[in-house]
């Protein structure tokens, strides 16, 4: 077996994140200019990507069950046909309710089937448990890594050619995806490493989808992927708002923010370097807690004054945001991988789409109730909290079993 075949498919799954995600992710760049051609409040434009980021996560089961009995083929041209189709039909939309049903839902779909379910799914057939969670890490890294590129990308195509072209071109670079992914062989990769292979190729190398579910595990996992975005996405989006309501010039916050998404993928990488050198456990509750005390260090914003407390907050939360991830995905697949893996791994990952999704909205709610920030981060604060408790617990487990 070749040593760069492992690699090549962790770079595989980068590019698709990056072809589906990373432009699902581009989405706010669009909002001024959809909000003018559709003549539409804020609210009704931005909700589009809340229905993406709901089915993204809840539609995670289906993607799994793709896997599960059509296979890798099959779940990847899905995945990537649902992303060609979906971008193209933004270009051609004429009302706002298609980009809803485009962008919103068939988007949410094809980042589903090319993000989480794909990589576990595709490397925990061949990497090791001392190895995976970097590989999975870099992975995840898709959607951080791919924003430096999309974002400016779509930007410039929007000022200088418009929306429609930019989600045209987009569509033509997923589009593009298509034809290769019908002939890679899918059939060596799904054989994984040997070693590993019989875990996935046999119908007693792992549990059924009724034995996870009475499972604590599978409920930890859970709970720790809806409670952490919950806590995330509670606050980022309305990070920038806070920090324009309090002096910080717009230009300076943007690129602060845009450092906070830089170091995200470093820190994928970083936490799930000390994850899987033995200690999960450790790396999980330092994780949660560099995004606990960034939530402190953002509250003691107060002025333009305040820069040590800015940055403090974007090296902490920015450098711990998406870590978890990686480590939830590296410890459900060491436990459930199998045939029935897709399906399993698809339950576990609603947590993370129905987390989101509840997460903007309370987070907005609270901000409206209260008209201020403060129960916001506390609320964000608490729920990062119960998450570090549940995956640390999990964690903890899976090191002493591992003894």
């Amino acid at each position: 077996m070749s040593r760069s075949v492992p690699w090549f498919l962790v770079a595989l799954c980068f590019a698709l994140g990056v072809a589906s995600r990373s432009i699902s992710d581009s989405f706010p760049v669009f909002v001024p200019a959809l909000q003018q051609a559709f003549t539409a409040s804020r609210s009704a434009v931005t909700v589009v990507y809340s229905f993406a980021l709901l089915v993204g996560g809840t539609a995670a089961p289906i993607a799994g069950w793709i896997v599960d009995r059509f296979g890798l083929r099959a779940l990847t041209v899905t995945g990537m046909s649902a992303a060609a189709i979906a971008t193209f039909s933004a270009f051609h939309a004429t009302e706002l309710w298609q980009l809803y049903l485009g962008l919103g839902v068939v988007m949410g779909f094809g980042s589903a089937s090319l993000s989480g379910v794909l990589s576990s799914s595709v490397l925990g057939r061949w990497f090791p448990s001392h190895r995976l969670g970097v590989a999975l890490a870099v992975a995840w890294s898709a959607s951080g890594v791919g924003a430096i590129i999309i974002l400016p990308l779509a930007e410039r195509i929007i000022v200088t050619s418009g929306w429609r072209e930019a989600y045209f071109v987009f569509s033509c670079i997923s589009a593009a995806f298509i034809p290769v992914l019908l002939f890679l062989p899918w059939r060596r990769i799904a054989g994984g490493a040997p070693g590993l292979a019989r875990h996935h190729g046999s119908a007693a190398g792992g549990m059924t989808v009724g034995e996870a579910v009475r499972d604590w595990p599978f409920w930890a996992l859970t709970f720790s992927f809806g409670f952490t975005s919950l806590g995330i996405f509670a606050l980022a989006p309305q990070a920038m708002v806070y920090l324009l309501e309090r002096g910080i010039e717009g230009a300076y916050a943007a690129r602060a923010l845009a450092v906070a998404g830089f170091l995200t993928p470093l820190g994928m990488v970083g936490f799930s370097w000390l994850s899987d050198r033995g200690g999960r456990k450790l790396a999980a509750i330092l994780a949660y807690a560099s995004s606990i005390v960034g939530v402190g260090m953002l509250a003691l914003v107060r002025g333009p004054q305040d820069d040590l407390w800015l940055w403090l907050y974007v090296l902490l939360f920015g450098g711990s945001m998406g870590s978890r991830g990686p480590m939830i995905s590296t410890l459900a697949t060491l436990r459930y991988r199998g045939p029935n893996f897709g399906r399993i791994y698809g339950l576990i990952s609603m947590g993370m789409g129905t987390g989101g999704f509840l997460g903007a909205w309370i987070g907005g709610l609270l901000h409206d109730l209260t008209g201020g920030y403060g129960v916001v981060m506390i609320f964000s604060a608490c729920s990062l909290a119960l998450a570090a408790t549940s995956l640390g617990a999990e964690a903890g487990a899976r090191e002493r079993l591992s003894r």
